[in-house]
């Protein structure tokens, strides 16, 4: 499947944090610079002499080398079968039954450059780094052949490709999608849109924290700020909410949110189509009893961080005015930048602003099919705080 075609030397003492289960190697780590080294499969090895492991090479990134294999393991087309069917296996016992998943998270999962979603018999994936992007003809083949999906999407638009010189495009691989797509989650049923909506169509990373909403919803008024399909509205709604609102700048994601809304009976559910920031400033002194704050990624480059934070903290104080005395603010970062240290100081210095202090009820992440390596903070990236105003 893959040709190993040079061996990499580290520096003295930058093996540490690769025998620790971090798994890139950067660009100044490595012994000799890089000149003369072309992509491709690598072997890593330490000052001493001593195998690390297998992963690809892009000469041309910071992150020089990311780690696949193990010392002992080879990149084979079965050492990939076997990570993708062992990936999919541990997301059976996370959610048995689910038809939405994520079943790859890259370096989580040992496939470093690699996501891939399944909404029912629909498999979406995407790729990330130059190396998985050289084995892509062979993971598709892998991929139909391991789960026969009735499609297979690629999602390789995200902007991350840049970095590493790769051209931004999506398609359907194999098969057709169904028409009209939908995909039950939990107790509800999405309309959701693989091939031209965010991500790979759908907000899997939230699914526990929506669920966690649910107690402190029943016989509330929620306002769903960036509500996109709106995935947090209709959760609230069956929840028992007496009433949501969702606003979204986007117009074909506020009809799809209608639309769900529909297809779960859930007519206490409104969608606005508004700028956030717009409909907060003409809300004059309406408030609710529930305020959900999920905007998209505010610091999504490290020297944007100190803009986000003053981002963060206006979105926040903003949406600590509509809430009522005693009510909840459900406020999310999925800023890998923006720590979770980070963002409570940005939520405290809005609520200092707003005038009204908070308890913290839950500090939680991202979902259970997105797993964090704890060696590597770099894959825990999405903060989700449950606070009440006092």
């Amino acid at each position: 499947m893959v040709t190993i075609s040079a061996s990499v030397h580290l520096l003295k003492g930058h093996e540490h944090r690769l025998l620790k289960g971090h798994r890139w190697v950067f660009s100044n780590e490595i012994a000799g610079g890089l000149k003369g080294l072309t992509p491709g499969w690598v072997r890593v090895v330490s000052a001493k002499g001593s195998l690390l492991g297998t992963g690809y090479l892009n000469p041309h990134t910071l992150i020089a080398v990311r780690l696949v294999c193990r010392p002992g393991e080879a990149p084979t087309p079965d050492f990939f079968r076997r990570r993708l069917a062992e990936a999919a296996a541990r997301r059976q016992e996370m959610y048995p039954g689910a038809e939405a998943l994520r079943l790859v998270y890259g370096e989580a999962d040992g496939l470093p450059g690699l996501i891939l979603d399944r909404y029912g018999d629909v498999l979406v994936y995407q790729i990330t780094t130059l190396g998985m992007s050289l084995i892509e003809d062979h993971l598709r083949e892998l991929l139909i052949d391991i789960f026969k999906p009735q499609a297979l999407i690629y999602r390789n638009d995200t902007k991350a490709r840049g970095i590493e010189n790769l051209p931004l495009e999506k398609g359907v691989a194999y098969g057709c999608i169904p028409e009209p797509f939908r995909v039950r989650m939990h107790e509800l049923v999405f309309e959701l849109d693989p091939l031209e909506g965010q991500k790979t169509g759908f907000f899997l990373d939230q699914r526990d924290n929506r669920e966690a909403l649910r107690r402190w919803v029943r016989g509330k008024t929620v306002l769903d700020l960036y509500c996109y399909d709106g995935a947090w509205s209709l959760t609230a709604a069956s929840a028992g909410a007496a009433e949501t609102i969702g606003v979204d700048s986007s117009a074909s994601a506020v009809a799809r949110a209608e639309r769900n809304a529909r297809h779960n009976n859930l007519a206490q559910c409104r969608f606005i189509e508004d700028d956030v920031v717009g409909f907060l400033k003409g809300l004059d002194k309406r408030t609710f009893d529930v305020v959900v704050l999920d905007p998209p990624a505010f610091a999504k480059t490290r020297s944007a961080t100190e803009q986000a934070v003053k981002g963060y903290i206006d979105a926040n104080r903003r949406a600590l005015l509509a809430l009522s005395p005693g009510g909840i603010l459900v406020s999310c970062s999925c800023s890998y930048h923006m720590s979770e240290e980070d963002l409570r100081a940005a939520i405290l210095k809005a609520a200092q602003a707003s005038g009204k202090s908070l308890r913290l009820l839950e500090s939680r992440g991202q979902a259970l099919d997105h797993p964090a390596l704890l060696a590597m903070p770099e894959t825990r990236y999405l903060k989700c705080l449950i606070l009440q105003a006092v």
